[in-house]
């Protein structure tokens, strides 16, 4: 009984370590169901939009703007409803245009990079909330928060790129 208790409890630890990417394992749990929910919405996979509609699924956008939303309050406490709107602009740009460049042959960080520039216009809007909401300097908070946004797009790329072929469609790393 004890040896095939121990056998037992070796092979369900052994199915936890899969040597597999952990981004990847999240996002075959919901696969089926996501690839579906897109389809029936006339999307087909290939396109950007089923990329941006598989994220969508997966609250991508929403848990980086929450993300940066609970560093401010950490940091700054309250958090007005000029600054509030001025991040999720810019939160949702870097997650938009992560998504466009993922679709082009280069490296990730390169595609989270050229997000970040892009997101130039949001950017400044979101500093000048963030200095009338705080009166800290708006400039600085942006170096401060430029690593953590651009991590975030790095992620965004790979979820894309990893989900634009549709469930099961093994992925070409550029």
């Amino acid at each position: 009984m004890r040896i095939a208790a121990t056998l037992a409890v070796s092979l369900i630890l052994s199915g936890c370590v899969t040597g597999g990417n952990d981004l990847e394992d999240a996002l075959r749990l919901t696969e089926a169901e996501d690839d579906a929910h897109c389809r029936s919405l006339l999307i087909q996979p290939g396109e950007l939009v089923y990329a941006q509609c598989r994220l969508a699924m997966r609250k991508t956008y929403l848990n980086n703007y929450n993300s940066r939303k609970a560093q401010i309050q950490q940091q700054y406490g309250f958090v007005s409803t000029d600054l509030d709107q001025a991040l999720r602009a810019d939160a949702f740009c870097n997650y938009d245009e992560s998504v466009k460049e993922a679709v082009k042959p280069v490296a990730e960080d390169v595609a989270a990079a050229v997000a970040y520039g892009n997101c130039a216009t949001t950017r400044d809007l979101l500093l000048q909330a963030f200095q009338t909401a705080t009166g800290a300097d708006g400039v600085a908070f942006s170096f401060a928060e430029q690593p953590l946004i651009v991590q975030q797009n790095i992620t965004a790329v790979r979820e894309a790129r990893l989900v634009i072929s549709g469930p099961g469609v093994a992925q070409v790393s550029l």
